[in-house]
């Protein structure tokens, strides 16, 4: 009898996060986006990892992510701070115009025309940052608290889906056409559309910052590099946030190992094409699209960071059984296994670590998770040169699901006894006092409280406030007496409250 509440209760969640106008616009960008974000790595790929004059697959893969990560180490620090300044609406608008134009540097060949090859796929991979860094940071400005989790799953990850989608059949009609031409121009395209739609969202996602100094902002490479350690200050302090950047990070060099691994087998074994680099990444988009469909349900019964050490346990159990008969069926298997299991650590991952610190770092947090996020795939490509001929295909993969089987319980032991926010008052919090300051996070900041009241939620009575910060962010905040634990129900902003 809880199963069809539960698929009740995920299906009213969807509605919900789909009511709002400008999530919907968010939701179509990152679909086409990414989409053409998949058709281009499948060129990308083709061209490098598949091309006759690259003799390791595992070296031509750590090429191909050596350009990936370099945008996230040289710009990843500096995005963030201007994400928390700029429009986001415009970085959203102009970032797919910029990279279409470089996207034709990618067709030179780069064996015979390294420079303009690489230079492109820099360019593109570099104005990316700010693409994601920015559809990431504006999520918890478009949808209620309670709706969080399921807007994450229907961008974030159905982003990320479009993606998959993107590579798989990028990398088919690469391997049709036996050229990747059309995969780029169809990639310039998808950006395009994306640039358009980003055009049609009513807010201009302005972040909330306080009033700065101009002085400061003439002197803006300096602000960065104070303001990058301050955030990291923060981002080490708060450990709802590291937490579980470190989580999914290790899941990426776990995946990206087993990824490098498939297309080892497939190409020096088996003798196939890029195609068989879609076949890949097509059974993990199947998985992903199931793990869509089923992170919403779990939510209803555990909470964040279980679902992500499940998650792990499947995974683990899944990659140990494949290792006795790796096959290509079975690689296909781990790969769809991989991709259910991504889709049940993303999601929680994402929203734990944007509710642990207020929107004015959010941008700065995301820059530095994608970073850490993104260098986690090369990373495991440069491991898997030493790993496969060391272990062994079998060893290789056994190895993998015994280090994810270990860090399972890792992420509920490192959050478990962090609230999420607390609220200072002046006299210790007696039931007749109000809050005069909020510490979210690494940050405290003093409050308003614009309104108080008592609720009763499913027999359970909680002191609830309204709090204003000084940035113009206001939180609806409660707590089951008398423990108070306190947490955040719904973040709005200014507009918003006055409007209800």
């Amino acid at each position: 009898m809880s199963a069809p509440s539960a698929r009740a209760g995920t299906v009213a969640r969807t509605r919900a996060a789909l009511r709002s106008h400008d999530f919907r616009r968010l939701l179509a960008i990152r679909l086409v986006g990414q989409c053409g974000d998949g058709f281009f790595q499948a060129a990308l790929v083709a061209s490098v990892v598949f091309s006759p004059g690259e003799r390791s697959t595992a070296t031509g893969l750590f090429k191909a992510g050596l350009v990936t990560i370099l945008p996230f180490t040289i710009l990843g620090p500096f995005v963030g701070v201007f994400l928390d300044r700029w429009p986001r609406r415009t970085v959203l608008a102009v970032s797919p115009i910029v990279k279409a134009a470089f996207v034709g540097l990618v067709l030179f060949d780069p064996q015979e025309q390294a420079l303009p090859f690489y230079l492109g796929a820099l360019a593109v991979f570099s104005v990316n940052r700010f693409y994601l860094a920015g559809a990431s940071a504006v999520v918890p400005r478009l949808v209620p608290a309670e709706d969080l989790l399921m807007a994450n799953s229907l961008a974030t990850v159905g982003g990320t889906l479009a993606l998959l989608i993107g590579v798989f059949v990028g990398g088919k009609t690469a391997d049709l056409a036996d050229s990747s031409a059309i995969v780029v121009l169809v990639s310039g395209v998808g950006w395009l559309i994306s640039a358009w739609i980003a055009t049609r969202i009513r807010s201009d996602l302005a972040p909330m910052m306080l009033p700065e100094s101009p002085d400061l902002l003439r002197h803006q490479v300096r602000r960065v590099l104070v303001e990058l350690r301050v955030g990291a200050s923060a981002l080490v302090r708060t450990p709802r946030a590291i937490g579980p950047i470190s989580t999914i990070t290790l899941d990426q060099i776990g995946q990206g190992i087993i990824l490098t691994l498939a297309l080892v087998v497939f190409r020096e074994e088996f003798g196939e094409g890029v195609g068989s680099f879609s076949n890949v990444i097509g059974a993990g988009g199947l998985g992903v699209m199931l793990g869509i469909a089923t992170v919403g349900p779990l939510e209803d019964r555990f909470s964040k960071e279980r679902i992500v050490a499940g998650a792990f346990i499947v995974g683990a159990a899944f990659l140990i059984v494949t290792a006795v008969v790796l096959t290509d069926w079975t690689i296909l298997l781990a790969s769809f296994a991989v991709g259910v299991t991504f889709a049940w650590k993303k999601v929680p991952v994402d929203t734990l670590v944007q509710e642990s610190l207020p929107d004015g770092y959010r941008g700065r947090v995301f820059s530095v998770y994608d970073v850490f996020y993104n260098s986690a795939r090369t990373v495991a490509a440069a491991i898997a040169i030493w790993m496969i001929p060391t272990l062994g295909t079998e060893g290789t993969v056994a190895a993998v699901g015994v280090v994810f089987l270990v860090w399972a319980p890792v992420l509920p032991r490192w959050i478990r006894g962090v609230p999420e926010i607390r609220l200072r008052f002046a006299e210790g919090g007696r039931a007749e006092e109000w809050p005069r300051a909020i510490a979210w996070g690494a940050a405290e900041e003093p409050v308003e409280v614009r309104k108080a009241w008592l609720d009763e939620r499913d027999g359970v009575r909680r002191r609830c406030f309204r709090l204003e910060l000084a940035d113009g962010t206001v939180l609806d905040v409660s707590a089951v007496e008398p423990d108070r634990a306190w947490r955040i129900d719904r973040e709005r902003e200014d507009a918003a409250v006055r409007s209800t």
